[in-house]
């Protein structure tokens, strides 16, 4: 039967042929068409329903709640309530030491800057060596000493425990002021035994300064070499303290002094201040003048010549003297009498004989 479809095939034309093929292929089409779907539905009735799974709950995730800052607290500022506020976090992103009252840091004085929104700790808030008083903040190389200030000395108030300030010497004499650097960089230990000088915060959250009332006394931490110079000094004239800025341009400047006269002091000679001090020197000794004798001419009762004496007036005669010595008395017929020289002659002088009669 194979042989004889084989012979009709032979017999066909190519038209024949191709119209036979295409039929057949269209056959096969359909066929596989028929099959995919049969087999399709045939899986669909035999698998089983299937059932949704739940996915299971999420674990439960563990909070606490911790005390965050509200503001940015600056240093040496007590605590308000204003500040702070209660806020739950996962137990993992609380730090160790974070506290979780706000009781416990009501009025606590922070030591370092605490931003918005930062956790508060143990570590923040509180300092180790709060603990062992004032002397916890006695740098170890350093002493605590004190002065005397006034509120003009002492910065109207404005200079708190912990600020940093030059000391100026001021020290005043009988017509002039002179005044110099002292210290500089002196950290500030208290004012009228106050350690905290805390910070107000406002209603915006801003930290402000709240000057100190009355200032009296200031201690400061200065090593021991720098106390005998304070000391010292406060002895001598007054003592300003002089507020560093918190960024300064320099730790240190040079040391200067000023020192202004009054009006009213003694103004020196110009010619005399001029002029330049020549220190005393002895007078060169004259050699002494030869001494002159002394003579006298006399004819009758008078001196007619007399020499000038160099020896003092106390030893040579004066002409008074002469006059009112005895004289021998001259007759009237004028003849001069015979004048009596006397053995002993006048020292220093020639004895001259009166003229022969």
């Amino acid at each position: 039967m194979l042989q004889k479809i084989i012979n009709k095939l032979n017999d066909l034309r190519p038209r024949q042929l191709l119209v036979l093929a295409a039929a057949a292929g269209f056959l096969m089409f359909v066929t596989i068409i028929m099959a995919m779907n049969l087999i399709t539905k045939q899986e669909v009735s035999v698998a089983p329903p299937v059932v949704e799974e739940k996915a299971p709950p999420p674990p439960e995730i563990k909070k606490k709640s911790v005390v965050v800052a509200k503001v940015n607290i600056p240093p040496r500022t007590r605590i308000q309530e204003n500040m702070l506020q209660m806020k739950e976090l996962p137990v993992d992103m609380v730090p160790e030491g974070a506290i979780d009252n706000l009781d416990s840091v009501k009025g606590v004085q922070v030591r370092v800057t605490i931003f918005s929104g930062d956790i508060l700790t143990v570590q923040k808030v509180f300092n180790e060596t709060a603990n062992e008083g004032f002397v916890g903040e006695i740098p170890p190389d350093c002493r605590a000493v004190s002065i005397n200030v006034t509120e003009v000395t002492g910065v109207a108030g404005f200079a708190k425990p912990g600020d940093k300030v030059d000391l100026l010497l001021v020290e005043k004499g009988q017509y002039s002021a002179t005044s110099n650097i002292l210290l500089q960089n002196v950290p500030l230990l208290s004012v009228n035994q106050d350690m905290t000088g805390s910070n107000i915060i406002d209603e915006s959250g801003i930290a402000k300064p709240s000057p100190i009332s009355n200032p009296s006394i200031a201690t400061f931490a200065l090593p021991p070499n720098d106390i005998l110079k304070l000391v010292a000094a406060s002895k001598l004239g007054e003592i300003y303290m002089m507020l560093r800025p918190a960024n300064p341009q320099s730790n240190y400047v040079e040391a200067m002094e000023y020192t202004i006269e009054s009006i009213g002091s003694p103004k020196p000679d110009r010619v005399t201040s001029a002029l330049p001090s020549v220190p005393d020197m002895p007078l060169p000794q004259l050699p002494s003048a030869p001494t002159a004798q002394k003579f006298d001419i006399i004819a009758g009762d008078q001196i007619i010549q007399s020499s000038q004496p160099t020896t003092p007036a106390a030893s040579t005669p004066s002409r008074a003297t002469a006059q009112n010595s005895s004289l021998p008395a001259i007759p009237s017929n004028g003849v001069a009498p015979t004048v009596t020289v006397p053995n002993t002659p006048l020292a220093n002088s020639p004895i001259i004989n009166p003229p022969d009669k």
